[in-house]
């Protein structure tokens, strides 16, 4: 069944010509800086399409990608954080004007968000995250899309972590709104940045290619295209869309840390059930003693038997002194550490078998993406949990 629909924003869900706008945007952009801090324009220029292509090309899950593009940004240039921030930000702020008349609204846009959420179908926006949000709601603005919608997500600099075409910045979405690839469609312009990266992780996808639009799209929604995918056969997870997959899901654990106020780590929504704190510290100690441990005995013995994990501790049972971002810094050391075991693997060695206590015959490979569930299981465990304690 599909339950969220992701759209991309310019060229998608509003109407632009995208390279001409990014131009321009970066001209404007440079020689307002320019005016200010006293440097050529070109410079300025140049800084920030190395920062958009560094930001593109990153793939550590643990830095978002403002933090990416600022230290790209100020080594180009070789000046402060402080003084290039505020002046990007003026800057910004002043140019906005000027870029209004490059967008327009799809008639097709509204009615159909309004008309997939009354169906109860999330919406998310996955714009290319190489701008801030303030930039990203301008554009919406512009091409008049309302604001007040309740998004499932609109991706941006701050919150995300890989940006287009990575196929990690699909999964990390799905991580953050807690849905599975065979529950989504992606719907966008572009066939790299929106389609092949989706169908590369199993995700259903419409491509606008000018005979499909969005108004085919959601006519077609209306005769009942969303329920005939879901009668689709599910891809077959493969080895490809592993990492990925790990690399997606630590990324919305960063993310879902960095968003998490301080005082609910310790909350728990009812005494037998975990603390936000204790989610995150058991997904580190899985990674440690379960996860990692039983795929190497897979690839390392054969046909091993592998029993039942021990049980959990139990909720308010450990004295956790550690901060959670101490703790998803080591989930992430943890987590590297199985993505360079799996990635020294030949090809052969993810169908090696073994026999699960529970699963019964099973392969590596479908224990690493057992171990992508489990990621997913206790990362819907830490929305749900923090969203319990925050309504409390």
């Amino acid at each position: 069944m599909i339950k969220i629909v992701l759209f991309d924003l310019d060229g998608t869900l509003v109407r632009v010509d995208t390279d001409a706008f990014v131009r321009e945007y970066i001209r404007l952009l440079s020689e307002a800086l320019a005016q200010t801090l006293q440097q050529p324009a070109e410079s300025f220029a140049s800084a920030i399409r190395a920062a958009i292509r560094a930001v593109v090309a990153d793939l550590d899950p643990s830095c978002n990608n403002r933090a990416v593009f600022e230290r790209t940004f100020t080594e180009a240039l070789a000046m402060p954080l402080d003084s290039l921030r505020e002046a990007f930000e003026r800057a910004q702020a002043a140019i906005f004007p000027s870029l209004a008349p490059f967008f327009a609204p799809d008639p097709a846009a509204v009615p159909l968000l309004h008309r997939l959420l009354e169906r109860e179908i999330a919406v998310a926006i996955v714009t290319n995250p190489v701008f801030s949000l303030e930039t990203i709601h301008q554009r919406m603005i512009w091409g008049g899309l309302p604001l007040d919608l309740p998004y499932a997500l609109i991706t941006n600099l701050d919150e995300l972590h890989f940006a287009k075409p990575q196929p990690h910045l699909y999964e990390e979405v799905l991580a953050r709104t807690g849905y599975e690839p065979d529950q989504a469609i992606m719907v966008g312009d572009d066939f790299q940045n929106d389609i092949a990266s989706t169908r590369a992780i199993g995700m259903h996808a419409y491509w606008l290619n000018g005979a499909q639009t969005l108004a085919t799209f959601a006519d077609e929604v209306e005769n009942g295209l969303l329920e005939r995918l879901a009668r689709q056969p599910l891809p077959f997870e493969g080895r490809e869309q592993v990492m990925p997959r790990l690399l997606g899901n630590t990324a919305a654990l960063f993310g879902m840390v960095d968003a998490t106020p301080s005082r609910v780590w310790h909350m728990r929504p009812d005494p037998d059930e975990w603390s936000p704190l204790e989610v995150v510290h058991h997904l580190r100690e899985s990674e440690r003693t379960v996860q990692r441990p039983r795929l190497r005995r897979i690839a390392e013995e054969d046909n091993p038997f592998l029993p039942t994990p021990p049980q959990p501790f139990r909720p308010n049972s450990l004295t956790l002194t550690e901060t959670a971002q101490e703790i998803a810094a080591d989930f992430w050391r943890e987590r590297a550490q199985t993505l360079a075991f799996l990635e020294q693997l030949p090809p052969e060695a993810w169908a090696r078998p073994a026999r699960h206590a529970i699963f019964g015959p099973t392969t590596l490979l479908e224990m690493a993406h057992f171990t992508a569930r489990h990621d997913r299981l206790h990362l819907n465990q830490l929305c749900q949990t923090v969203g319990k304690c925050q309504a409390d």
